[in-house]
């Protein structure tokens, strides 16, 4: 076949072109009367063969919705302009759910099968016929099935250098983060320390003839040093705790939360364990960082009194929940550009999809805030005897925190 035919057959004028409109649109207003059952067939084919493994079954069933719809729409225009579109809006929508290129060929295929069989069933008593539709369907079949494939692989790079992109900005940011809490902790916190010894001993061996006065002012000073001192230790340990490099996950936690207890006033249980040794220290920072986060927000808008954060091991990973029994939103809300949280939970949410992570957000007026994250454990990890149950109970991994 030359050039030439191949982009006639592309849906570009040909002499034929006005026929092979006419029967698109003949066939079109077939699939469009028989969308529900060859809808569910396809849905079902999917199912059946294992495809889009990431989303769950109602997902599936309304997005092969959305998708049949534009599909027809497609065979109708012929437009190469409503083909990418199409394709684009199924790859921006699917991607994100972790939805592999091969999935999406095979279920463009899949549809491809189920709508050429109810053709068949329809006309195959005219043989003729039959051949002239499949010779109108095929090839804007084929260009569909290879745009969409073309169009998710263009996708998918992109969102691939998009978090990788991510990722380097989130590493830069922890290493500062490191460098900064070093520093806090070894340069300002030793010379506010120092400072503070040095005016001890003046005090001890101030001058006799003007002790009192010295003693007193050297006695204030000291006292407005604890303050900064104090402050520069927990911005040192927020920034980075070096617990969570050196000790592991939970102790940082139980410290964190210790000491976040405290100082806002909140009652604050932390259950559960895992193994850290299934962990990477990528995984434990953005574990932590969630929760970090969560708490920051109870704090400033939540007025709850409790927060509940639960840390299990499941099947394939670590699950954590953070609960608070505060006034609660409207999650639709923050997700809109007028939300007060909405910088706070895009950024919890970037971090657990870089680490192919699972984050959701459960609230309503009124009923507190659930935070839920799951992280997969990473590949070639084992589990190791002492591990953790989930959380019915909770018995033997608890710790509980209540100030």
């Amino acid at each position: 076949m030359q050039r030439g035919d191949k982009q006639r057959d592309a849906y570009e004028p040909s002499p034929r072109a006005p026929a092979r409109r006419k029967l698109l649109r003949e066939l079109v207003a077939h699939l469009r009367h028989n969308r529900a059952q060859l809808r569910k067939e396809w849905a079902r084919r999917i199912l059946d063969a294992r495809l889009l493994g990431a989303m769950s079954r109602r997902e599936i069933y309304s997005e092969t919705k959305a998708v049949y719809d534009n599909y027809l729409e497609v065979l109708e225009t012929g437009s190469v302009e409503a083909l990418k579109a199409y394709a684009q809006n199924l790859s921006e929508r699917i991607i994100p759910r972790g939805v592999e290129t091969r999935e999406v060929l095979g279920i463009v295929l899949l549809l491809r099968d189920v709508l050429a069989r109810s053709l068949f069933e329809k006309y195959h008593h005219e043989f003729k016929r039959l051949e002239r539709i499949f010779d109108a369907y095929e090839p804007a079949a084929n260009r569909i099935a290879d745009t969409v494939g073309v169009s998710f692989v263009e996708e998918r790079e992109r969102v691939i250098r998009q978090q990788q992109q991510a990722m380097r900005i989130l590493h830069v940011q922890e290493e500062e983060r490191k460098r900064i809490s070093r520093e806090l902790h070894d340069e300002v916190g030793q010379a506010l320390a120092a400072i503070n010894v040095k005016l001890s001993v003046l005090q001890r061996d101030g001058a006799a003839e003007a002790a009192a006065l010295l003693t007193k002012k050297i006695a204030d000073i000291g006292s407005l040093l604890l303050g900064p001192m104090a402050a520069v230790q927990r911005f040192a340990r927020e920034l980075r705790p070096a617990m969570l490099d050196e000790l592991g996950l939970v102790p940082a936690l139980r410290s964190y939360l210790k000491e976040y207890a405290q100082r806002a006033g909140v009652a604050v249980r932390l259950m559960g364990s895992v193994g850290g040794e299934r962990l990477s220290a990528e995984q434990k920072t953005v574990l932590f960082r969630v929760v970090q986060e969560s708490l920051t927000n109870v704090a400033k808008h939540a007025r709850a009194s409790r927060v509940d954060v639960t840390l299990y091991t499941v099947k394939n990973g670590i699950r954590m929940r953070i609960k608070d029994n505060g006034c609660g939103f409207t999650v639709d809300h923050q997700r809109s550009p007028a939300g007060k949280n909405q910088l706070g939970l895009l950024g919890m949410r970037e971090r657990m999809r870089l680490v192919k992570g699972h984050f959701a957000v459960k609230s309503s007026p009124g009923r507190g805030t659930t935070v839920e994250a799951e992280i997969p454990f990473r590949r070639g990890s084992h589990r190791k005897p002492g591990g953790v149950s989930p959380p019915a109970g909770m018995n033997a991994a608890q710790t509980s925190l209540v100030v």
